[in-house]
């Protein structure tokens, strides 16, 4: 019997999660324990440091749960636009199967991202709440919400980044240049409310610092944001999803063949 396209693709997307897992995580004892670690490292080290100068609350909220409430969200972006980005290049050598398409290898990157970000983010969580703090989200529907169309987002940045690679190796130094700022303009270690009002429009066009005021609204009910737009955030995902996805459909043969 001959199996459609859909199910190659989909025994072609397992056979690639379990390959690039053991890549991933099978060479190293610690591979998954780094996973949980290196989040909840950055945000207490910065939490420490808030502490130190006296900062123990940010917009009514305990320091280490609001900058869980950033980092790990915007530490998954990174991973799904960067791991992404590279995914179709890394990849090239098993193209030469004819049942395994340049999508294969982005997909399944994706969705072990994807699936990280969820399991890493509870078991933090779960930690946050042993110690003591209130860790219920007070609209998690919101909240799952905006973080799936922020990895969204980055999903299609990645889909556009790989045909710009496919003509330009260094693009991906071009993107780390882009990111390392992000993480400082995008609402991770602030909100909207810590900055002059007349300032808000310059912070109004970065989509991640509208997930990022969004992600807090849902999670905390002392915060509500005055700028966060769902709407904004959902159409520049969507855009980048649109635009990836017509890149790839005319890149898709130099994919394989260059």
């Amino acid at each position: 019997m001959k199996r459609s396209s859909l199910h190659i693709m989909r025994d072609t997307v397992h056979a690639l999660l379990m390959r690039e897992l053991k890549t991933r995580f099978g060479n190293s004892k610690l591979g998954y324990f780094w996973a949980i670690a290196e989040p909840a490292a950055q945000a207490s080290i910065i939490a420490i440091l808030f502490t130190l100068i006296g900062r123990n609350s940010l917009a009514g909220v305990p320091v280490a749960l609001f900058l869980i409430s950033g980092v790990m969200p915007f530490k998954s972006f990174s991973k799904v636009v960067n791991q992404l980005s590279s995914g179709i290049n890394a990849n090239k050598a098993l193209f030469a199967y004819r049942q395994v398409s340049p999508i294969d290898p982005i997909i399944t990157r994706f969705i072990i991202e994807l699936a990280t970000f969820f399991i890493v983010y509870l078991i933090i969580l779960a930690v946050m709440f042993w110690l003591g703090f209130e860790v219920v989200p007070q609209d998690l529907l919101m909240l799952i919400t905006v973080s799936l169309l922020l990895l969204a987002m980055g999903f299609g940045i990645a889909l556009c980044m790989n045909s710009a690679v496919s003509y330009w190796q260094d693009a991906t130094k071009l993107l780390s240049m882009v990111m390392m700022p992000m993480f400082f303009i995008s609402g991770i270690l602030y909100t909207a409310t810590m900055i002059p009002a007349k300032f808000w429009y310059l912070f109004s066009w970065n989509p991640v610092f509208h997930a990022m005021e969004l992600s807090r609204t849902a999670f905390f009910a002392s915060y509500e944001t005055p700028v966060g737009d769902l709407g904004y955030l959902a159409l520049v995902a969507l855009a980048f999803n649109v635009l990836g996805v017509m890149l790839y459909r005319v890149n898709r043969v130099r994919f394989i063949t260059s």
